[in-house]
């Protein structure tokens, strides 16, 4: 201790008067510092054991925004069950469904509820390149019909186009003449980016984050061919998005075909992917019957949701829903976590 100097302190108080100077030896000023270490080192750690711990998120794209932040904890589900036959089914509980989490079976279901009445949040869109002009003119006359047959008050409905680039054509507000004239105006030509559309679509949808069914429905020949994104990352964003699609195959070439076969595999794995339905024109061209389908599936779907038990065991989770009495469940193949 030979080389610390005494400290001279001038102490105010009770027990001495202001003008009392007292010397503090070295060895009692080192017995201060270390009091005064242990004092704040179990301050500080009391106040990060008081501290609830929020996890960053990770590193994504500017359009990658995950939909489910790890300290939310709630995984919500719209699900449309038909039996072996493709007839929809009424009337199961929760207590029917099994759900699955990476493999991990969930039982913390926080909703449930048939017939959900979740309000739509809906892009329409339409293909208005050049190899669907042979099929155009049918194809106009049925969405104004389906739209009315659809939308709610208290539903969003939006209609895009798309060719080489994609473009809002209106948002559905009564305003069905509008509506009309803005689809009449449309003419086909150009080349088919059926995903950027799709991803377009999806991050528009998400904006809204109300409590909603959000779904996609794409009216093409599935022909892709000028898009900057791939089929994987639209499908991702559409599942960032929470976002159903059902894809209308307006083709009639795929028995033949090649680029028309290719067509019909990726829209049914865009279908499949988010838990929605692969649809068919008819032989004409006429979209009415596959919108009727989309009509009945919407009024026989399940909502639910449930907080999963495994959250941060991965960055994405893949779901599976499992019914009894063998039915078939159809919901989106799995959710990101950040």
């Amino acid at each position: 201790m030979t080389g610390i100097p005494s400290l001279r302190l001038r102490l105010s108080n009770k027990n001495f008067p202001s003008s009392v100077s007292r010397v503090v030896s070295p060895k009692t000023l080192l017995w201060y510092v270390v009091v005064l270490t242990t004092a704040q080192l179990i301050v500080e750690r009391h106040v990060v054991a008081q501290t609830p711990v929020v996890l960053a998120p990770a590193s994504v794209g500017a359009s990658s925004l995950p939909t489910l932040k790890a300290e939310v904890q709630e995984v919500p589900l719209v699900l449309s069950v038909t039996d072996l036959k493709g007839k929809y089914v009424d009337g199961l509980t929760e207590s029917d469904l099994t759900i699955l989490d990476n493999n991990q079976e969930q039982t913390a279901i926080t909703f449930f509820e048939h017939q959900t009445n979740l309000p739509l949040n809906v892009a329409i869109l339409i293909d208005v390149s050049s190899s669907v002009a042979y099929r155009f003119a049918t194809e106009q006359s049925t969405i104004k019909g389906f739209i009315r047959t659809i939308a709610r008050p208290t539903d969003s409905v939006n209609v895009f186009a798309f060719n080489d680039h994609v473009q809002m054509i209106s948002r559905v507000n009564n305003n069905w003449k509008a509506i009309s004239k803005q689809t009449r105006k449309l003419k086909p030509r150009g080349n088919t980016a059926i995903y950027d559309a799709i991803v377009q679509a999806a991050d528009f949808l998400q904006k809204d984050d109300r409590p909603s069914r959000r779904m996609i429905i794409v009216i093409t020949d599935g022909e892709e061919n000028n898009s900057a994104y791939s089929l994987d990352s639209s499908i991702a964003h559409a599942l960032k998005a929470e976002c159903t699609i059902y894809p209308v195959n307006i083709s009639s070439a795929t028995e033949y075909d090649n680029d028309a076969k290719e067509g019909q595999r990726v829209l049914k794995q865009l279908a499949k992917a988010t838990g929605g339905s692969y649809f068919r024109s008819d032989a004409e061209g006429d979209v009415s019957g596959a919108f009727a389908k989309i009509r009945r599936e919407l009024r026989s779907q399940y909502a639910l949701a449930y907080k999963p038990s495994n959250i941060a065991s991965a960055s994405f989770h893949n779901i599976q829903v499992i019914a009894r009495r063998k039915l078939l469940v159809r919901c989106r193949s799995g959710y990101y976590v950040r």
